[in-house]
């Protein structure tokens, strides 16, 4: 019965944490940028829900179990084991999180056409695209002579971004395009009628005067409004939806 109590106390917990968190994370209307899809405070809440109560759930376990074997040491004071269960706690709190934190890396491979300068994306969710192909663990994006690739995939990976990025020529041969050459823009969404609910992710490509400051610069990321529209047109039968 004490262990129920402590598995709802958690989830009561996830609950509040993912309704702090999710107010927090809000984007007003009037702070968003075009064609970018920002979630609700609901899809928040879910999402806050989803990842944080099975952790809170496996601390909160582990912390009673090991409260409970101490529970006959008569050496330690209730204030001391209290702390030692706290602690294991954490300790997996922390062991947990490295362990997530591990696995979310975004391992892709951008080919794209020797010479290309300017725009480059990748389109998640495309209805009718071919599935994203691997290699080695990377998932790899051809992109076209246009700058774009489209998948079918319905969605992107997200993390720490560990992308490689190649020029390929007529004859397939690759070369490495140096990270100060790229600068990421981020990840994005369009939602449009007739159940298009398109996923992207970009970044602006140079040949020259790459740097480290041109990586890290907040790039207009408005160049795909064409890209997407000639997806609607190729694979959703669509005239332009967007200007």
């Amino acid at each position: 019965m004490k262990l129920l109590k402590v598995i709802v106390a958690a989830v009561v917990l996830s609950f509040i944490i993912s309704i702090i968190g999710s107010i927090m994370a809000y984007t007003p209307h009037l702070d968003r940028d075009p064609d970018v899809y920002y979630p609700t405070i609901v899809e928040s809440f879910i999402y806050g829900v989803i990842y944080i109560t099975p952790v809170l759930i496996i601390l909160s376990i582990g912390s009673f179990v090991v409260y409970s074997s101490l529970r006959k040491n008569r050496r330690l004071p209730k204030w001391g084991k209290v702390i030692v269960s706290l602690g294991v706690a954490i300790g997996l709190g922390i062991i947990i999180s490295f362990a997530l934190s591990e696995e979310r890396k975004t391992n892709d491979i951008y080919l794209i056409p020797e010479g290309y300068e300017g725009d480059v994306f990748a389109f998640y969710n495309v209805k009718g695209a071919p599935e994203v192909e691997k290699e080695d663990g990377y998932e790899v994006h051809k992109i076209n002579e246009k700058g774009y690739y489209a998948t079918g995939t319905k969605d992107l990976d997200y993390g720490t971004v560990t992308d490689k990025y190649f020029y390929v020529d007529d004859k397939g041969h690759r070369t490495p395009i140096d990270n100060k050459c790229v600068s990421i823009f981020g990840t994005g969404g369009t939602t449009l009628e007739d159940n298009v609910d398109i996923i992207y992710t970009g970044f602006k490509l140079r040949k020259n005067n790459c740097s480290e400051e041109f990586s890290m610069e907040a790039q207009n990321e408005d160049g795909n409004v064409q890209m997407i529209n000639d997806i609607l047109k190729k694979y959703y039968n669509m005239e332009p939806q967007l200007f």
